[in-house]
């Protein structure tokens, strides 16, 4: 789907001001492992991914990785948290195949916004999107079984399975690699 169909389907959004908010976008390519983001980045912009896939996540003192999210087409990428409190980012967002992002720089956004009611309420709406989604994955980690929050993040990204490597889902569905191994191994058995 084309970045304007799948804007507009948030709110009300003219052509008009869609090409005057393309005006502020410049496109960023990244390969597979590049950066976008790393802990301690200025956090003054935010992207929309137009091709690709990205992973958000930490690292803690002891070098494990905790993966927060994955971001693909049409969805928004950016240290959100950091980017609303104006802190130096500490997340980290990493390609995880060859990715095209559609970066805008925050100032630039919300001075063409502050005469926009349109692109107040595409804000506003990518602020509640992600909020709900934020919601459904408290859900998921405090009434699913770790087979249940598998089988639920398959359901709803079956095309970044093949991109995503196997400790990296277990790291986002809060499992350990060898209890996502035996996940798997008994969902094999069940389809036999």
């Amino acid at each position: 789907m084309h970045l304007y169909e799948k804007l507009s389907a948030l709110g009300p959004l003219s052509k008009a001001t869609f090409a005057k908010l393309m005006t502020l976008g410049s496109t960023v390519q990244l390969s597979k492992h590049d950066f976008w983001s790393r802990p301690g980045d200025a956090v003054k912009h935010f992207g929309i991914v137009q091709s690709g896939l990205v992973r958000h996540y930490y690292v803690d003192a002891k070098g494990r990785e905790s993966v927060k999210a994955f971001r693909g087409p049409g969805e928004f990428s950016a240290p959100y948290a950091e980017l609303i409190q104006k802190h130096p980012s500490r997340t980290f967002i990493q390609a995880l195949m060859p990715t095209e992002l559609l970066v805008f720089e925050v100032a630039k956004f919300d001075a063409l916004a502050e005469d926009s009611l349109e692109l107040q309420t595409l804000a506003r709406r990518f602020v509640e999107l992600h909020f709900v989604n934020k919601e459904q994955r408290e859900y998921e980690f405090l009434q699913l079984s770790a087979e249940e929050r598998y089988r639920h993040f398959c359901d709803e990204r079956p095309e970044y399975l093949s991109h995503i490597p196997q400790h990296q889902v277990a790291s986002y569905i809060g499992i350990t690699p060898v209890a996502l191994s035996r996940i798997r191994a008994r969902a094999t058995k069940k389809q036999r």
